[in-house]
């Protein structure tokens, strides 16, 4: 048998402050590898990267071995010519 040993909390936890509404960010809804992005742009992996690098395709890189994503909406409206 185990014998754990357990703390004991003196204070209840407090609730987060609620967030302004200039706090409040969207999160990405459908994060695509560079090459599904390519796929869907018509394009090749090395232009998405450019575009990236470049011309501020707004990306996410993972912690684990630093892959990359871009979120869906965001190449859309890149493809579209809208600001991101």
């Amino acid at each position: 048998m185990l014998n754990l040993s357990r703390r004991k909390v003196t204070a209840p936890a407090r609730p987060l402050p609620a967030p302004t509404p200039g706090e409040i960010v969207a999160m990405p809804v459908e994060l695509l590898t560079v090459p599904q992005a390519a796929q869907f742009a018509s394009v090749s992996h090395p232009t998405i990267r450019r575009w990236i690098r470049e011309e501020g395709l707004r990306s996410y890189q993972l912690k684990e071995k630093g892959r990359i994503r871009i979120d869906k909406i965001d190449l859309m409206k890149f493809l579209k010519g809208e600001v991101i």
